[in-house]
């Protein structure tokens, strides 16, 4: 929710009170006629914007964009500016956050829609004293409204950003710690576990011999789970920096797809790639974008385990704005919205061994790289995990 005290001061701040509410509503039937046209301005200049066209994912998404810029421009004009009305506005803010826009595009945004409204009510007004008090009740509502988003996002993602650096900091001490005190005697723990089985595999009686087989094999597993454990705390607190190199990025998909496809087909899940023949160049760190596409294939694979007729699908293309985008898509159950919306937050996960580190660790490798990454929900069924990076100058 907006913070109930910040509604009052800002009003108070610009001077917003009943007769401002009041002129706005009276707006509403002359702005009407130019809506469409506001509109129209605002997403051509969206779509003119490599940057923030780059979130954009289809035309049926913008579609729906519009109708929702639409809505959002008769409310302004409804009458009603209480906490609901503002809170319908925060979540603005966290729809930006969401989806990786940058905050500079809601200032940008906010004036183009602020130069449509005086545009609109200067061809309206037909002239007189009252023009000059509605275009300072427009402005009014427009830095109320303003303001409130970029106070969502601050608390959305710089406080969350602060916190999740915080987290990482002493995650990286404790790993520094973890991965001495913990890899020594785990590595000493599977020594000693060969020398088990291969005494246990000198046993005359077989019924005893595949006893101890029988739990040898579960210790073996618990290891390796605890090994796979502690890999995942090093590379999430090694993800700081990089040391990128000028990479093709077909090349680098094809060695991850032949690596993994004979994996993938012996657990009869249909591996099917479509990452064409043309390629781009990009600047980054191999092994670690190839990190991120291991990642989110095993996820991929493992969301369609009791799946009848499983298929995991890699798509990649670049876009027109030279961005490489990489998809991973399943035919999985796929994953609620609420899980999907903190997928990449550290130890969030929905299997029962899962560590929930390894979506955080995608998630931080692409940032470094300067992307973003994205896990949805399919309509049809099914998830899609997408990653986006920018290619090479």
């Amino acid at each position: 929710m907006v913070d109930t005290t910040l509604l009052p001061v800002l009003k108070d701040y610009v001077r917003f009170d009943a007769e401002s509410a009041r002129r706005l509503q009276a707006m509403g039937p002359r702005i009407k006629p130019y809506q469409d046209a506001i509109v129209d301005r605002f997403y051509a200049a969206v779509l003119d914007d490599p940057g923030a066209r780059a979130v954009l994912k289809s035309e049926s998404q913008v579609a729906r964009l519009r109708v929702t810029l639409t809505k959002w421009l008769e409310e302004l004009f409804g009458g009603t500016y209480d906490e609901a009305y503002f809170e319908k506005r925060a979540r603005i803010g966290r729809v930006h956050v969401k989806v990786g826009l940058e905050q500079r595009y809601m200032l940008a945004g906010m004036n183009i829609i602020r130069l449509g409204l005086h545009g609109a009510l200067s061809k309206a007004s037909g002239g007189g004293l009252g023009v000059f008090e509605d275009h300072r009740v427009v402005d009014q509502i427009c830095d109320i409204e303003l303001a409130i988003m970029l106070e969502t996002y601050r608390e959305d993602y710089v406080l969350k950003k602060t916190a999740e650096a915080e987290s990482l900091a002493v995650m990286g001490r404790l790993t520094a710690g973890l991965a001495h005190e913990v890899r020594n005697p785990l590595n000493a723990a599977k020594l000693q576990l060969d020398v088990l089985r291969r005494t246990a595999a000198r046993v005359q009686d077989a019924s005893i011999r595949r006893k101890i087989e029988r739990r040898t094999n579960v210790v073996q597993d618990e290891l390796r789970r605890l090994s796979l454990l502690l890999d995942d705390f090093l590379n999430l607190a090694r993800a700081r920096r990089l040391d990128p190199v000028r990479c093709d990025a077909r090349a680098l998909l094809q060695e991850v797809v032949e690596l993994r496809r004979p994996e993938i087909e012996s657990q009869g899940v249909e591996f099917v790639e479509d990452i064409g023949m043309t390629s781009c160049e990009l600047v980054a760190e191999r092994d670690r974008l190839k990190q991120v596409v291991n990642n989110l294939i095993t996820n991929a694979v493992e969301a369609v385990a009791d799946c009848r007729q499983s298929t995991v699908q890699i798509v990649s293309r670049t876009l027109s704005d030279g961005t490489w985008e990489v998809s991973i898509i399943d035919n999985g159950p796929g994953v609620s919205p609420e899980v999907a919306e903190r997928a990449f937050e550290s130890f969030v996960t929905t299997k029962e061994a899962g560590t929930g580190l390894g979506l955080a660790i995608v998630k931080r490798i692409v940032d470094l790289h300067g992307g973003r990454a994205e896990l949805i929900r399919l309509p049809e069924g099914g998830t899609r995990a997408s990653i986006w990076i920018p290619t090479a100058p």
